[in-house]
């Protein structure tokens, strides 16, 4: 043991060694950024930490499939770990940065010795056989949705993420320098993207894509496996499978790629697999798929009925209430009240501040019950068609589907409970519904009935979603075109409810965005109901509501103040407001520092849907 310890810690030191002599040899010799520098030592440590763990200090053969993969993911979660620990106690607590540092050289070692002794190089372990065609076809899959995506306009929740988690890398604080509605699991998700941007000089959006299609490579092999070790699958139906499975992760989100809940099915889909298998995986396979899948989970809390409504359909198969206490749902336990302690720890004004706040104005962006299940209409009766066509065929041999069906059914209860009619809301029940269609087809030995409705569904949903075709942003171009109309516009803001009039408008004219919120969302909630309240009656309610319109008000007023955007934009469409007449101008105007702002700006077009104001050039002294 104490023999290991001292060839763990050589091979780290010689690693570190490496990093720090190529990175240089990059930058001085061969004149590379220095980003891109640091990252080629990176990876070269990394190999030679591999080669050298593996060899000299566990001394077991190397496996570059799965056991190359379990040595990444500690060493991004080291990284995370010490990045997390100088956050916390240099940046929050305040104890310093020496004391910071010194939980990490503690905290890092001591959990990457741990991970690699018993979970990367584990000496009883069974030897993988590397899925080399899973690899291939995976890779091709994901390169095959990269280049869908690529150079195209990213939908505007995703758009927002991006311009919010640079700013926020740039020293704003979430939740009161950046005031939005959803928790911060959102924000460190969009962290690669941005990381990715920044090393191979791309767009934050190509970032996105590149980071998400990443993500889809590896879930994809991932699911490849667990076709191949644990439900049997041959090789032809296994790369069907594969195939399904990137279609149903792409075709749905064509409109809505990196939205929240695209990642959350991408993260679920290795434990929804393994839930299918006729035996118990190894505990710790069914630990791992828990936790990411709890990731997904985590980022709203509506998704919580995915594992629900799964457990619910264990424990009808099985008749006994076990699978409620389950690994997988002790494991969602402990992630998720984890997750609410860090974001009390790390980020409390969420908790104190935004949920308060959310839960007074937040209902405006509801919908009409009827509008919302119109919305979804057609998909509706496919699905139902299949799920008849099916039953009348007897369940028991579609217990695959079935799975897959009742994660579709929670996808349709989170859409309808959130009430919006939004059709990103929908992309669960769409993209699971088109999983539970395709396994139909697959375990399917001959033509029949139930298959060939599964296969007129697949083809109705994925064809009504290439009829919708990508994400297109009119207005948001619209700002683009005046911006650029104008020459050099390097700052805008856009008095909105709408997000998709804001952040990425500013994506696409090359400027910063510079307001605090993704759009003024507490108004419409704060208007209308203050619009059907007898203030008389209720003067504590009115007050409140006022103070919510008046501090977006004042935050708009001091975001303009503070950064003088060279671009100023009102939107004259008052969505989600209903008083009648609603101007973004008069709302402003309220507050008495507004004229002296908009002094400032001269106007220099009006359309049907904006009114644009330029910065005037500094007056001379």
């Amino acid at each position: 043991m104490l023999g290991q310890l001292i060839r763990f810690v050589g091979v780290g030191g010689v690693a570190t060694l490496v990093h720090v002599v190529i990175a240089m040899l990059m930058h001085g010799v061969l004149g590379t950024p220095p980003l891109q520098a640091n990252f080629a030592g990176f990876a070269s440590a990394l190999l030679f930490s591999y080669i050298g763990h593996a060899h000299c200090t566990f001394r077991v053969s190397l496996n570059p499939g799965f056991q190359f993969l379990r040595f990444v993911i500690v060493a991004l979660v080291g990284l995370t770990i010490s990045s997390g620990a100088v956050f916390l106690i240099d940046t929050r607590l305040e104890l310093g940065f020496g004391p910071a540092i010194a939980a990490v050289a503690v905290l890092v070692p001591v959990t990457t010795y741990v991970a690699l002794k018993f979970w990367v190089f584990e000496a009883t372990a069974k030897p993988e056989q590397t899925d080399w065609l899973g690899v291939g076809v995976s890779g091709a899959l994901a390169l095959g949705i990269l280049a869908l995506f690529w150079g195209r306009m990213i939908n505007h929740d995703t758009a927002w993420y991006l311009v919010a988690t640079r700013e926020w890398l740039g020293g704003a604080a979430l939740y009161t320098g950046l005031v939005e509605v959803n928790p911060p699991l959102n924000f460190y998700f969009t962290l690669p993207a941005i990381g990715l941007a920044d090393l191979f000089g791309i767009s934050d959006s190509n970032g996105e894509y590149l980071a998400l299609a990443l993500l889809i490579f590896l879930i994809l092999q991932w699911c490849s496996v667990i076709a191949r070790d644990e439900l049997g699958f041959s090789t032809s139906r296994r790369l069907l499978l594969i195939g399904g499975l990137a279609a149903a992760l792409a075709m749905p989100a064509l409109k809505h790629f990196g939205q929240r809940e695209h990642v959350m099915i991408i993260l679920t889909l290795p434990w929804l697999l393994g839930e299918l298998a006729a035996t118990l995986a190894p505990l710790k396979r069914r630990i791992s798929r828990a936790m990411v899948a709890a990731l997904g989970i985590c980022l709203k809390p509506h998704f919580v009925l995915f594992p629900l409504m799964v457990t619910v359909l264990l424990a009808v198969r099985q008749r006994s209430l076990r699978p409620f206490i389950s690994a997988s749902n002790l494991t969602f336990l402990a992630v998720g009240l984890s997750y609410v302690g860090f974001v009390a720890l790390l980020h409390p004004s969420y908790l104190s501040h935004i949920v308060p706040v959310a839960q007074e104005v937040y209902g405006a962006y509801g919908a009409p019950f009827d509008s919302v299940l119109h919305s979804i209409r057609v998909e509706l009766i496919l699905v139902a068609l299949a799920v008849v066509v099916a039953a009348l065929g007897g369940l028991r041999q579609w217990q695959d589907a079935a799975l897959f069906a009742v994660v579709a059914l929670a996808g349709l209860s989170s859409y309808v409970i959130q009430g919006t009619g939004f059709s990103y809301h929908a992309l669960p029940f769409r993209a699971f519904a088109i999983i539970a269609c395709y396994f139909v087809i697959l375990r399917s030995t001959r033509p029949n009935s139930a298959a060939i409705a599964a296969l007129i569904v697949v083809a109705g949903l994925i064809g009504m979603n290439i009829e919708r075709g990508f994400y297109r942003n009119y207005p948001a171009q619209e700002i683009a075109r005046v911006a650029q109309e104008q020459g050099k516009v390097d700052s805008l803001m856009v008095l909105s409810s709408h997000v998709y009039a804001g952040p990425s408008a500013a994506i696409a004219s090359g400027a910063r965005w510079v307001s605090r919120y993704p759009t003024n969302w507490l108004v419409p909630g704060a208007m209308n109901r203050l619009a059907v309240t007898d203030c008389t009656r209720a003067p504590d309610s009115c007050a409140r509501l006022q103070a919510i319109a008046a501090m977006n008000r004042t935050d708009n007023i001091a975001d303009i103040a503070g950064a003088r955007p060279d671009l100023l934009v009102f939107d004259l469409s008052t969505g989600y407001i209903d008083t009648p007449g609603f101007s973004w101008a008069d709302f402003m105007a309220e507050d008495p520092a507004w004229p002296n702002i908009l002094n400032r700006y001269t106007k220099i077009e009006e359309t049907n849907r904006f009114v644009f104001y330029m910065k005037m050039p500094a007056s001379k002294p």
